[in-house]
């Protein structure tokens, strides 16, 4: 379970009150919407669940580990062990061929029998004849599902989603939530950053967010 207690961030310059005492709960196995408004602290919310970002006040824990408090590289290991990253740009490495952006978190911890786990994600999210491909060959719907099968090999309990269908188009979204909820029905806890309601009302719940804090 991960649980934020009057969690807060700020940034000196200029100075901005990003996350305003932070306070919920999100259970194991739960698909979560987080909604508001650009600058409502929505992003700055999942880098600090994802542990990108440090708080600066409240604390974070995920079941009995205090993660608030955990030092730089034992954060490192959290996140490699228990966090994955699907991003609106996708952030793939677009000289890498889509066999090879896979491969990046399994090189990161020393797997072994890689390419039986890399084929496995790509023909679970649909793009397993497109493995040889660079990135630039790809349609943004191919992209972002090769991010999603990164996040597949990881093999973490929490994947967090920062707008994973902004830049696509309807058919497209439907088709990449529909393997956000498949990877949820597995056990996956799934949180989403999204400004689109057909979207958020997939999820079990939704959060609301403005001026940075939790309104609903």
């Amino acid at each position: 379970m991960i649980r934020l207690d009057s969690v807060e961030k700020e940034y000196k310059k200029p100075y901005k009150k990003v996350l305003d005492k932070v306070s919920f709960e999100i259970q194991n196995q739960e698909m979560v919407a987080v909604m508001g408004k650009s600058g409502a602290g929505k992003s700055t919310l999942l880098s600090l669940l994802g542990c990108l970002e440090k708080l600066d006040g409240g604390t974070y824990w995920y079941d009995d580990v205090e993660v608030s408090k955990l030092r730089k590289r034992e954060m490192h290991q959290f996140r490699k062990q228990h966090i994955s990253y699907i991003f609106q740009n996708f952030e793939l490495i677009p000289q890498y061929t889509v066999y090879e952006n896979v491969e990046v978190p399994l090189l990161a911890r020393d797997i072994t029998n890689r390419k039986k786990i890399i084929h496995k994600a790509l023909e679970e999210v649909g793009i397993l004849e497109h493995r040889r491909k660079k990135i630039n060959k790809l349609s943004g719907g191919e992209q972002q599902r090769c991010a999603i099968a990164r996040a597949l090999v990881a093999d973490t309990d929490i994947i967090l989603a920062d707008e994973p269908t902004g830049a696509l188009d309807e058919k497209t979204a439907d088709e990449i939530m529909d393997i956000l909820t498949g990877l949820n029905q597995k056990g996956k806890s799934v949180i989403i950053v999204t400004h689109d309601k057909d979207i958020a009302n997939k999820c079990h719940r939704i959060i609301r967010m403005k001026d940075g804090k939790i309104v609903e």
